[in-house]
């Protein structure tokens, strides 16, 4: 009688779990949010199908990079798009070989010998959040065994540093700031892969980072001497990552936020992608939709909503939006068709974003 029982509750238990995912899958199919047009643009010009995502249209057109990966994971969970991140989580294994640590690319049939950390704690956190959002122990699974690795790996003394040779381990000794993932770091304190004082010891490296006279943080940090580094030449897209990262984790983001209203306001409306760091002026004469991504997605988070409305509308300005273009939806020069994943997919999560926050309607 008790065997009985017992084979009948774990068949029971077997077919609920079978049947919830099957409506779970149903559910989340038919409650995604709205497909955007850059989705459509990319899914129609760099989408293979494997799930990997092309680099580009022309050179890099059979490079596949971690950090798109990791972007278009992060998109999907925010579009409530469960059966295509669930191929992605299968997508992760094409970057992997003898560790869970991601190499950072993929070139032809090529892996990188290295991971980056920036690719492998956005992953982390992508998994993360859609193990909660949906319900799914597995992927936080996942997440966990690429947690041990990076910080069996990627730390030294207590510090996250950039990357790690897949084979040899060797590691870097250094942090670039960019890389501080403040949500994919607390999963780690969570899930205790780190204490709270190495939690602490991390976030103050990009917390409490030096501002430059002209109001920019520094790029990298050496623990081994306690020393930051500053560019000389200041890429914008490395300043707004650490100015998101840094809002997200409560620091003080007000010297690139009035960097950014006071070079909207000299230069027409237009963010340069790079400037000098002694005069604050323009380095080049080109501007990016991943710069007007990041500069919203770090405006959002620090409730400068109108200044995200500013810098959304600007960005939108860089996007074909002739529904009946060929490449309807993507941020690319119509001229030469040089574009880059980059530029496709953090326009798109910040635009996600903005309408979910109710900045753009």
């Amino acid at each position: 009688m008790r065997k009985g029982m017992i084979f009948i509750i774990l068949v029971s238990i077997v077919s609920m779990s079978f049947f919830g995912i099957r409506f779970m899958e149903n559910k989340e199919t038919i409650d995604m949010k709205e497909e955007l047009a850059a989705e459509q643009f990319i899914k129609k010009h760099l989408y293979e199908e494997n799930g990997l995502i092309k680099t580009d249209l022309k050179g890099q057109s059979n490079v596949y990079l971690a950090e798109t990966t990791g972007l278009w994971m992060e998109y999907l969970v925010k579009k409530d798009d469960y059966l295509e991140f669930k191929k992605q989580a299968k997508v992760l294994k094409l970057f992997k070989e003898d560790s869970q640590l991601i190499s950072w690319k993929i070139d032809g049939n090529r892996k990188a010998p290295a991971n980056a950390l920036i690719d492998d704690l956005r992953i982390i956190q992508a998994l993360e959040e859609a193990s909660d959002r949906w319900g799914i122990p597995k992927y936080r699974k996942m997440a966990r065994q690429m947690g041990k690795d990076i910080v069996r790996y990627n730390m030294e003394n207590d510090y996250f540093i950039d990357h790690a040779d897949i084979k040899t381990k060797h590691k870097a000794d250094f942090i670039t700031l960019s890389y501080l993932n403040p949500k994919a770091i607390h999963f780690f304190l969570e899930e205790e892969l780190i204490d709270e004082s190495q939690y602490l010891l991390n976030r103050e490296v990009l917390v409490n980072a030096p501002v430059s006279k002209n109001g920019f943080f520094p790029i990298t940090y050496y623990p081994s001497r306690n020393e930051y580094e500053f560019e000389r030449e200041v890429n914008l897209i490395n300043q707004y990552y650490i100015g998101y990262y840094r809002a997200l984790w409560g620091g003080d983001v007000s010297s690139l936020i009035r960097f950014t209203k006071e070079s909207l306001e000299k230069y027409g409306g237009v963010l340069y992608g790079r400037f000098s760091s002694e005069t604050k002026e323009p380095a080049v004469e080109y501007e990016g939709a991943s710069v007007y991504a990041l500069a919203i997605l770090m405006c959002l988070q620090a409730g400068e909503d109108d200044l995200a409305r500013q810098l959304f509308y600007k960005m939108k300005e860089l996007q074909v939006l002739d529904a009946s273009a060929e490449y309807y939806g993507g941020y690319i020069n119509l001229d030469s068709l040089e574009t880059h994943t980059f530029d496709n997919l953090l326009p798109l999560i910040a635009e996600r974003e903005a309408i979910d926050e109710g900045v753009f309607y």
